[in-house]
C-alpha cells in the first residue's frame, strides 16, 4: 500500500509541477511577434529548424540571460530553459531580419498565457490571415461589426490559415478557440 501512494504521489506531483515547452518554427520568414512568446520561469523554449538555410538562436547583449544555439544548417533543434524573470531578446545571427524576444515572468495563469501567445498576421488582411498560438487552435468564428458570424471553421494545430478573401472590406472579430479557451482578435480586412 505505501508504494502504491509513493508513486500516485508522485505521478500528481510531476503533473502539476510539469513545465511546458513552446515550439517555435524556425523559418526565414519568421520574426517578431510569431517568434516571441511569454512564459514562465522554468519553462522551456525549442527553435525547430524547418529548411535548409543556415540559422542560429543568440541572445542579444541586453537580454536577462545569454544563449547561443551556434549556426546550424539543415533540419536541426535548439532548446533553453528560462530559469529569471525578464526579457531575452533574439537573432538568427546568419540573419539578423529573423528575431524576437522570449519574456519570462514568475507566473502566468493559462488564459493570460493564452491570450499573451496568440499571434496573427498581416492586419490588415487582403486575402489569407495567419494565426499563431502555442495551445492547438480548435476551430474560428468570425464576426462582421454587426455581431452576425460570417464565418467558421476548424483549426489545424499551432498555426492556422483562414482564407478571407470572400469577406468584403471591413472590420472584423475572429474568436479564436483552444479547448475551454478563446480569444477575440479585431481584424480589419482590404
Amino acid at each position: 500500500m505505501g508504494k502504491i501512494t509513493f508513486c500516485v504521489f508522485f505521478l500528481i506531483y510531476n503533473i502539476i509541477s510539469a513545465q511546458s515547452a513552446v515550439e517555435i518554427i524556425w523559418e526565414n520568414s519568421i520574426s517578431g511577434t510569431i517568434a516571441s512568446p511569454t512564459i514562465e520561469v522554468g519553462e522551456t523554449v525549442t527553435w525547430s529548424w524547418r529548411d535548409s538555410s543556415p540559422k542560429s538562436v543568440t541572445s542579444l547583449p541586453d537580454s536577462k540571460e545569454n544563449f547561443d544555439s551556434g549556426v546550424v544548417t539543415g533540419s536541426n533543434k535548439f532548446s533553453y530553459k528560462f530559469t529569471q524573470p525578464g526579457t531575452n531578446d533574439y537573432q538568427n545571427d546568419a540573419n539578423p531580419a529573423m528575431h524576437g524576444t522570449v519574456t519570462v515572468v514568475q507566473k502566468l495563469s493559462t488564459e493570460d498565457k493564452f491570450v499573451k501567445n496568440l499571434s496573427f498576421y498581416p492586419n490588415p488582411v487582403k486575402s489569407d490571415l495567419t494565426i499563431f498560438s502555442i495551445y492547438k487552435v480548435d476551430s474560428y468564428q468570425i464576426f462582421n461589426v454587426l455581431g452576425s458570424m460570417v464565418a467558421e471553421g476548424k483549426g489545424s494545430g499551432n498555426y492556422t490559415q483562414i482564407d478571407m478573401s470572400r469577406l468584403n472590406s471591413g472590420l472584423y472579430f475572429v474568436k479564436v478557440i483552444s479547448n475551454s479557451l478563446q480569444a477575440t482578435l479585431k481584424i480589419a480586412k482590404k
